[in-house]
């Protein structure tokens, strides 16, 4: 079996940035990466003015429906942009099962303010990324703080989370004969 991973991003998003991504995505997968620029913009029925939010739900669907992809392929997206689904103030990210996800950089970015920081950012985006992808590889939230799938209620636990599998959340893919999408380690 192949895969891959499309990584999109907005065009207002530094394009060293994305390839930063993509280099520390390969730590974690096996898998072909293709860079592109997003040429969609997210759509304005998804944004709430009144929450300066866009809906996470109604952009999911709406990125879902323009990129296809079959068998173990997967879609990460990238926004700096700050999103919710309702119920939550805010989420990092939110994925679809078998698609991919959306992260999201606006939460992301606090407590980064200078170009010295931006390995940080990296570090947060590729943990959320790889999050969202192991829910659309089927994974559940993990009740170990170490590892990726584990829930970050804020961006502490983001940061002390790493950005690989823990041998559990490994084991359940493997079962799933999904083990080749990722690295030796």
């Amino acid at each position: 079996m192949e895969g891959k991973i499309y990584l999109l991003y907005q065009a207002k998003i530094h394009p060293s940035f994305i390839e930063e991504i993509a280099i520390e995505l390969k730590k974690v997968y096996s898998l072909e990466i293709t860079i592109d620029v997003l040429k969609l913009e997210p759509p304005l029925r998804a944004y709430n003015s009144i929450r300066q939010q866009y809906n996470s739900d109604i952009l999911l669907e709406y990125y879902a429906s323009h990129f296809r992809v079959s068998g173990n392929e997967r879609v990460a997206v990238l926004l700096d942009e700050d999103a919710y689904v309702p119920g939550l103030n805010f989420v990092f990210g939110e994925a679809l099962p078998r698609w991919g996800g959306i992260v999201y950089l606006t939460r992301l970015k606090i407590g980064i303010s200078t170009p010295s920081f931006m390995k940080l950012l990296v570090e947060r985006t590729v943990k959320e990324i790889v999050h969202e992808l192991g829910h659309s590889y089927g994974l559940r939230h993990c009740s170990n703080p170490r590892c990726v799938m584990y829930f970050s209620n804020s961006i502490m636990d983001t940061d002390y989370k790493s950005m690989f599998y823990c041998r559990k959340c490994r084991k359940v893919l493997d079962s799933r004969g999904l083990g080749y999408i990722l690295k030796k380690y």
